[in-house]
Parts: C-alpha cells; structure tokens; sequence
C-alpha cells in the first residue's frame, strides 16, 4: 500500500444558500447534496483517482449512513479494511452551507470518527505504506482516534515512512499542543492561511525550529495558488489554475492529495506542489469530492490548457512533468520514499 491516511469518515449534506439565514429565521434551497466526506477519506480518494493506490483508518457508526459513507469509498477505490463500525455514536455528520462564491460554512457533529481504536492491521499497514497523512481533526480531543493516530504516526516514522499533517483550522485554533507534539515527526506540513497565521503567526518558516522536521511547509493560498517552503530556504509562490467555483469544500484536501501523490511518482516538489494546485481547483468544479471528484482526466486538460497558454511559460517544465504523470497508468507496486 502507497498511501495510509488517518482521520474522520463523514457524511456530507450540502445546502446552496444564497445567504445565511440569521438568528431564528429560516432559508430555503432547491440544491441539496449528499456525499461521503471527512479530511482524510477526501485525500484517500483523490490520490487514489490520480494513481496513488491509498487506505483509510477510521471509524463509522453502526447505522445505515455509516454502510452508505462506506460503499461510497469502496465505490471510489479506497482501501476499507482498516474502516470500524462502532457502537458509541452515530456516524459523524457534517452540515455544509454553500454560498454562490463557493464558499462554505460547516457546522459538524463528531459522531462516531472519534471512537476509532488501535488495530493490528492498521499497525502493519503503517509499518509498509510509503507514504503517510494525518488529519489535524484526529487531534482536536483525548480521543481514541487521538491515541490511534498518535500511535500510527509514531509507527509510520521509525519505518522510515514519508509523513505528512494538514491540521485543518479547528486544530490550529484549539488544538496547538498536539499539533506541536506532532511536528517533529513530520516531513511535510500543510496548512491553509489561516491554520499558518493561528500557529507561526505571520512567519510560517517558524515551523523548521527547533526540530529538523519537517522538510517542506506548503501553504494553500486558495485563488492565489500556493507557496512552498524548505528547509534549506526554498521559498516559491507557485500559481493557482482558474475555474469556475462550484463549491471550495474538500479542495485543501484535493490539494494534499496531489503534491503528495507528485512526490510519491518521484516529481520534484515545485511540479507536486502545480499537481496539488490542479487537484485542488478541479475539486472545486464539483459538489464535495467523494463520488464527485472528476480524476485524472479533469486534471490532464486543466495542465494541457495551462501549457498552450503564454502566461504559463515560466513554469513549462513544471507543468510539464505534472502532466506526464497524470498520463501515466496508476501505481500497483511500492516504492521507496524521497
């Protein structure tokens, strides 16, 4: 297995509003979506649409729409042995209001994700995947999803696994110690803006002190692309492709998805870091990701357009190692990391 992720297993309504209704009053929409979703099954899915086989730890609650979420990423060709059924909680569901700039807002019931315990299998899975992702919403509680994950992320490093964090801004915000404790055993940090600004305040490179990990830092700035950072001082603002905005929701993991399957398919990291600007964007023409996200062949036309246009030019060689991996068939075997 390439790819092991860790983190919540959702389920996604998605409401189009023009505008938040206000304290007791009401809205009303004739676009409603259901999806399977949650940080981490986001980024399993996509990679695992762009060629990088992935499994996904996590937990659901024994009741039909936790059955639904995982047929849904079944359907999506996630690996879902390591998926538990729990008694505790419902399956964790997550309202989601869109307004018509694509913008959301979330308001989530941590449901069962939380209730996700230890398992031999996952234990193994770490110890062999080459690569490795933890959601920062694993982080937020004294959880057994908080032990897990902590313990698998531990796993994953003394094998010598590629490992990577996207706090996510709730942990940013609430849960800054865990996230610390993390750092030292990650090799590449995700963040958005606001997650950056909440945990180095304006200066992200803060997160290469004092440990000598991570390697990168990669902050998604939305429309304005992303800026990737090195330990050994690389500093690039690389650009954003433009689309049409349907719905921001699980672009920052769509994001994730593309640079760390462009790292796992020996792309240099400024051309991931491009694959994670186009991942991102493409996941924003659709309503959520699971069951929705378009794949390779979205991708490929989105880094073919950007090749014929002159405003390209300077990231050619980028744009062009990007696009010969979206046209190559999909991983089946394991590699080493970089």
């Amino acid at each position: 297995m390439r790819l092991l992720t860790v983190g919540d297993v959702t389920v996604d309504l998605f409401l189009a509003l023009p505008d938040l209704p206000e304290r007791g009053g009401d809205a009303h929409t004739d676009q409603v979506f259901l999806r399977a979703g949650g940080s981490a099954a986001n980024v399993a899915v996509v990679a695992t649409a762009l060629g990088l086989p992935a499994a996904l730890v996590g937990a659901v609650g024994q009741d039909p729409m936790g059955e639904w979420a995982i047929e849904a990423l079944r359907a999506s060709g996630v690996e879902i042995s390591l998926l538990q059924r729990r008694p505790e909680a419902p399956t964790t569901l997550i309202v989601i209001m869109v307004s018509p700039d694509g913008e959301r807002t979330m308001i989530s019931g941590r449901g069962a994700s939380r209730f996700a315990v230890l398992e031999e299998r996952a234990r193994s899975l770490a110890r062999q995947a080459a690569f490795f992702h933890l959601s920062g919403y694993t982080l937020l509680e004294e959880s057994p999803l908080f032990w897990t994950a902590m313990a698998l992320l531990e796993e994953a490093r003394q094998a010598g696994c590629f490992c990577s964090l996207d706090p996510g801004p709730p942990a940013a915000r609430m849960a800054r110690e865990a996230v610390f404790r993390a750092l030292p055993l990650i090799d590449v940090l995700l963040l958005g803006e606001a997650e950056a600004e909440d945990l180095f305040g304006p200066n992200p490179t803060l997160a290469f002190e004092p440990a000598d990990r991570p390697r990168w830092v990669l902050v998604k700035q939305g429309e304005h692309g992303c800026r990737l950072l090195g330990r050994e001082g690389e500093d690039l603002s690389i650009p954003a492709f433009r689309i049409q905005t349907v719905d921001t929701t699980g672009a920052g993991d769509a994001f994730d998805a593309g640079f760390l399957t462009g790292l796992a398919r020996g792309l240099r990291p400024t051309a991931a870091a491009l694959l994670g600007n186009a991942a991102g964007a493409i996941a924003c023409t659709t309503w959520g990701v699971i069951g929705a996200f378009p794949g390779r062949p979205a991708v490929r036309r989105l880094l073919e357009n950007a090749l014929a246009d002159p405003a390209w030019d300077r990231w050619r060689s980028a744009l062009e190692e990007a696009l010969a991996l979206a046209q190559r068939a999909p991983l089946s075997d394991r590699a080493g990391c970089p």
